[in-house]
Formats: C-alpha cells, sequence, structure tokens
C-alpha cells in the first residue's frame, strides 16, 4: 500500500493511472476502520484497477474554528492502514494537518430538500459541511468511482444528486449495509455500548423490519408504518427519530409510493445508533 501525503502527488499519481486507461476506485474515512469499511474497499478493489482511500477528517461543524477543535472522530493509523491494506487498498491519501479546512471556508454547498425535510435527521450545517468537503475530495481525487454503504443513506442521495447536479466525473455507488449476526449494522459507535445495551441494540433492525411488513402487508399511510416501529422498539430504547421518505429524493411521505425508504434512531444511553431498510410499494 502506497501512502500519499499531499494532494498534488495524489493528483500527479491518480492522473498517470488514468491516462493508462486505468479506472479509480474511491473510499472515504475519518477513521475507525471496521467491516462496514473493509467491504467498500472491496468492492472498489474488485470493480476497479485502482483502489484509493482517503483517511482524514474535517471539522465536526463550522464553528469548531472558534472553538478550537478539530476532528470529528479520533484516528488511529496502527489500527485502520493493516485493514484497509488487507481489504485490497492500494493509495492511501493520509494528508498531514488540515488539509481539508485550512481555514474556515468562505464557499457554500447546500442541498436543502436533502438536509431539512426532517428536522430530527442529520444536523442540515453538518451535511452542507459534508457536501462541502465531498466536493474538494471529488476535486482531489478526480474521476472515479466512489463507494458509500447504504446505512448513512441520507448521505449517500445527497452525494448522488450533487455529483449529478454539479457534473462532476464520479459515479456515486451505494453498498449494502454490512450487519452483525443478530442484525446490528456494523459502526463505530458500537464499541460505545454496554453490554446491556448491545445486547439491546437489535431491536432497532427488528423494529425496522415490522415497519417494512406492514408495508409490504398493505399499509399505506407514513403514520401507521411510523408507528408500527415506535411500538416494536417499546421500551427498550428511546426513539430519537422515525421518517418514512422517497429514498432517491427524501421527500417526506403521507401517503407510500415507489420506492420507499425508512430511516430511524434510537438511543441507548448516551449512544445513538442510526439505520434503515428499503421497500418498493407499488400503487393498486
Amino acid at each position: 500500500m502506497e501512502l500519499i501525503r499531499t494532494v498534488g502527488e495524489l493528483r500527479t499519481r491518480l492522473d498517470r493511472e488514468r491516462a493508462a486507461g486505468k479506472r479509480i476506485g474511491m473510499v472515504g474515512t475519518s477513521g475507525g476502520m471496521h467491516q462496514g469499511h473493509q467491504s467498500l474497499i472491496r468492492r472498489a478493489a474488485d470493480e476497479n484497477d485502482l483502489t484509493a482511500l482517503y483517511w482524514g477528517g474535517a471539522p465536526a461543524d463550522l464553528s469548531a474554528w472558534q472553538s478550537g477543535s478539530t476532528f470529528a472522530y479520533d484516528r488511529d493509523a496502527g489500527h485502520d492502514w493493516p485493514l484497509a491494506e488487507a481489504a485490497g487498498c492500494e493509495i492511501l491519501f493520509a494528508p498531514e494537518g488540515a488539509v481539508m479546512f485550512p481555514r474556515e471556508p468562505m464557499t457554500k454547498v447546500s442541498l436543502p430538500s436533502f438536509s431539512s425535510a426532517f428536522p430530527q435527521l442529520e444536523d442540515p450545517a453538518h451535511l452542507d459541511l459534508v457536501a462541502l468537503a465531498m466536493c474538494k475530495l471529488w476535486n482531489m481525487f478526480g474521476p472515479c468511482r466512489n463507494y458509500f454503504g447504504e446505512k448513512d443513506w441520507q448521505q449517500l442521495v445527497m452525494f448522488v444528486r450533487l455529483a449529478e447536479d454539479l457534473e462532476y466525473p464520479v459515479e456515486v455507488i451505494g453498498c449494502p449495509t454490512v450487519r452483525e449476526v443478530d442484525g446490528v449494522a456494523v459502526s463505530s459507535r458500537n464499541a460505545q455500548l454496554t453490554s446491556a445495551q448491545r445486547a439491546a441494540a437489535p431491536v432497532l433492525f427488528r423494529a425496522l423490519g415490522a415497519a417494512r411488513s406492514a408495508a409490504e402487508a398493505g399499509a399505506t399511510k407514513a403514520a401507521d408504518v411510523e408507528r408500527v416501529f415506535v411500538e416494536t422498539v417499546g421500551d427498550v430504547a428511546a426513539v430519537q427519530y422515525v421518517a418514512v421518505v422517497d429514498g432517491p429524493t427524501m421527500t417526506p411521505f403521507d401517503e407510500l409510493e415507489g420506492s420507499v425508504r425508512i430511516l430511524a434512531s434510537i438511543a441507548l444511553g448516551d449512544t445513538r445508533l442510526v439505520d434503515n431498510v428499503g421497500v418498493d410499494v407499488t400503487a393498486a
């Protein structure tokens, strides 16, 4: 695995490969490498000639410059890099310092219909920053296929539209959520759970499954599907949100139709878990 530290070196390296007719597969992570990240790297390696990973961070929000905080996640090269290489990563772009945002940006990137339809989902200001960061990364990496997990559905579909609207030479590819044997979506947050909380965590996927089954059985109103989710969770965990939306656009549904996505979050102690499932609803 080749380590690259500067944007200029990355561009030169990848442009040379593209000039030779090779296709680049790209994956990004802020750290905490796990099976989900590895599955993205493996797919990128399977479908492309060269696989490159961005391993870096960005401030959690624009107030980070005022507060003095830097990155949203702790990063451990000794843990993450061997796992990335084992999964098939060939080029690791791990820039020194705050290359992503050396100073507070003046440019804003926002997709309001994807970030603000449900106030209780991801913070719109954070999603705007994520969108700006993705624009910068695509400019650094150049034409490529970029792989994302479906667990972060709101960001995935936002990136699809971002690439389309701004004509980036990037193909955004969603990959199935990787799960533990009990259905819990693989996430770095899982390590924050106590043993009792981890034992309770499968209720999230179980409740999503019940909500999806209700839609498949003929429930046509989003409120009814959401109620099934809440009732299935019961008092096992605190429901943070459940949202029934049009999958590709994140438009909220009253009446279910077409490609439906059910997104939900629960809190177990101080840890918030997120997950989602899809279901196709054919109008009668």
